[in-house]
């Protein structure tokens, strides 16, 4: 085999390959009274607040948001922005990834795929990390 039969292999899986594509770092706090913890990230740490909703909240943080949860989200952790769920799912079940559901979250439309649940504002799953942290992917509509 020719290093030009070798590239062209290369290339050939390179493209054909499906990749984990992350936009935006997210990370989970959860909060006992959502207007006090409001009120400290905006007025003590300066951040500036993008959404508020009844349960929920979320700030600007350097590039990353951290969103605020009295009801909802992962307990702590990491969520992730993807532009395309359905492509990561597959991704990461190539990866022996195990998802999992809230068929209690707030707001659950309805669930797909076995693991993609459905809100008002987009799409989400769960799954842990191998030391058990709560991690989620999103997509927003």
């Amino acid at each position: 085999m020719t290093q030009t039969d070798n590239l062209g292999k290369y290339i050939e899986t390179y493209m054909t390959k499906k990749k984990l594509q992350l936009k935006k770092l997210i990370i989970d706090v959860r909060v006992e009274k959502l207007d006090r913890a409001i009120s400290f990230y905006r007025d003590v740490l300066g951040l500036t607040i993008i959404t508020k909703a009844d349960v929920w909240a979320s700030f600007e943080a350097q590039g990353a948001e951290i969103h605020l949860y009295a009801q909802g989200g992962v307990d702590t952790g990491f969520e992730f922005r993807v532009a395309d769920i359905e492509v990561a799912v597959d991704v990461l079940r190539g990866r022996d990834v195990n998802f999992y559901t809230d068929k209690k979250a707030p707001n659950l439309q309805k669930i797909t795929d076995e693991v993609i649940m459905h809100f008002p504002w987009g799409k989400a799953v769960f799954f842990k990390d191998t030391e058990g942290n709560e991690l989620a992917l999103v997509e927003d509509i």
